[in-house]
């Protein structure tokens, strides 16, 4: 990924300052999460879980894809800006008055009193997050990430801050919707604290002409995205209680934690990247295979390692009367392994302007997501967790269209998928036999048996991934480390 235009530098010290924000919050989120579910009972995970669920799907109709599009498209003009940032604030107010009268009738049909409340206080972060899609898209345009790490980083301390004490007062449900609420508000302060941006009191048609094919695009597949992603948590709240939502919804968000870990470090600058490159197919193949590569290798055993030793690994984070989340960790980890891999097909269609087929590619898939839910859901929580593996069955059609449109070789990056697959296998069945050893449920079991096998299990995956891997993918590594050391002398000189 390294050419004379500089943007192998960008991309690497882009994903730099991902990587410090994405480690540096999430443990501080893991561990404030982990400390939240032994003073907090399932039943209040459960709830939030429900009301995110809801104002995740009726946010999207606040970004309007505009902030991708700003991202995206070629030549940008102040007025474009400008009209996206009034646009998405007029559709916020909009929308967060809708939720609040609808509020009552929400909480009615899912037999929830609480809702109402929740939801009316957790919808402030639909204007919240409407103040901050349009300097993040610009910040994001010039790869000016460590801007947006900061944001993310100071956010996140903010939230802890004041969620803890108030989780340690007593005040439950409402700590977990103050941390969300503190978080966005902290976010916008920083934002516009940050950036020299400011919109002008103009609203262009054109602009918003311009902008309306590409961001119309992106506002299907997002909110296709939103209702797939979580109408497991919707089925689940409405046909089960709260308080399986509430393991069901931990287990799933111990997963989109790793995933954010592993995955959108690189994920968080591919748009930017393939936008940069989409007048060069072949480059954009190539750096897609690299990505692709570099996520699986790491992904892979992470999210099988975590799914094995899940027996030690619940426990211990989250205490006592939570090991029903463990069964659901086991069959969530391939669905994790399968978005992983699957997360940077949008951003090379949208990059290399084909966002109409990336949006009847969402289109079909969530379809089928959907559909897969309510098929299993009369096998209970179980099987609405296997419904989200169950995805995998549109790949090949994914397959073909990154083909047809970015020139994929589809068996190259099958093969090259497969390796880390293979790479990782020997650990998980030899971990898996070791767990019906008395080793495994000795005192201490965590750390005298899951973190050494753990260490073991990711060292060898990761070397056997790259001697395994292809001449292409094992250059970019050693390319990508290479610059690392360069950048630190150069730092240090």
């Amino acid at each position: 990924m390294t050419t004379d235009d500089g943007l192998g530098r960008k991309f690497l010290g882009s994903a730099g300052w991902v990587l410090i924000e994405q480690w540096s919050t999430k443990v501080v989120s893991l561990l404030l999460f982990a400390v939240l579910a032994r003073l907090l009972p399932p039943s209040d995970f459960g709830l939030v879980a429900l009301a995110t669920s809801i104002i995740a799907i009726l946010q999207v109709f606040v970004n309007s894809g505009f902030s991708k599009a700003l991202i995206q498209k070629r030549v940008l003009e102040p007025k474009d800006a400008t009209t996206a940032f009034w646009t998405s604030l007029a559709l916020a107010a909009i929308v967060y008055g809708l939720l609040v009268v609808s509020a009552p009738l929400l909480a009615q049909l899912f037999g929830q009193p609480e809702l109402r409340l929740v939801l009316v206080a957790l919808g402030a972060i639909i204007p919240l997050a409407a103040l901050s899609r349009v300097p993040a898209a610009l910040l994001a345009r010039e790869f000016a990430f460590r801007t947006l790490s900061v944001r993310t980083m100071l956010s996140t301390l903010i939230g802890a801050a004041i969620a803890l004490p108030l989780a340690l007062g007593g005040f439950g449900v409402w700590s977990l919707v103050a941390q969300a609420v503190a978080e966005s508000a902290m976010a916008v302060v920083v934002l516009w604290s940050s950036t020299s941006w400011r919109p002008a009191f103009a609203f262009s048609i054109e602009s918003l002409r311009s902008l309306w094919k590409t961001g119309m695009s992106l506002l299907g597949i997002e909110l296709l995205d939103a209702i797939q992603a979580q109408v497991d948590k919707l089925v689940v709240g409405a046909l089960f209680s709260v308080s399986e939502l509430g393991i069901y919804s931990l287990a799933q968000r111990l997963g989109v934690m790793l995933q954010e870990l592993v995955s959108s470090v690189i994920s968080r600058v591919s748009l930017t990247t393939f936008s940069r490159t989409q007048d060069d197919l072949e480059r954009v193949s190539r750096i897609f295979r690299q990505l692709t590569f570099a996520t699986a290798a790491l992904s892979f055993p992470v999210f099988a390692l975590v799914a094995v030793l899940a027996p030690q690994i619940v426990p211990f984070l989250f205490g006592p009367g939570w090991d029903a989340a463990i069964p659901l960790i086991w069959i969530m980890a391939g669905g994790w392994a399968f978005a992983a891999v699957a997360m940077f097909d949008r951003s090379a269609l949208v990059g290399t302007n084909h966002a109409d087929v990336a949006l009847w590619l969402a289109l079909l898939q969530n379809a089928i997501s959907i559909g897969l839910v309510f098929a299993f859901a009369p096998l209970g929580v179980l099987g609405i967790a296997f419904s989200r593996f169950a995805r995998i069955v549109t790949w090949p059609i994914r397959l073909y269209a990154l083909h047809r449109y970015i020139r994929l070789p589809a068996w190259r990056y099958l093969w090259q998928v497969l390796k880390c697959v293979i790479a990782v296998l020997p650990a998980v069945v030899a971990i898996a036999i070791l767990q019906t050893t008395p080793w495994a449920a000795v005192d201490g079991a965590f750390w005298l048996f899951a973190v050494p096998l753990g260490v073991l299990g990711m060292s060898s995956s990761l070397a056997t991934c790259y001697l395994i891997a292809d001449p292409e993918n094992r250059r970019a590594v050693r390319v990508q480390i290479f610059q690392v050391f360069k950048r630190r002398g150069e730092s240090s000189a």
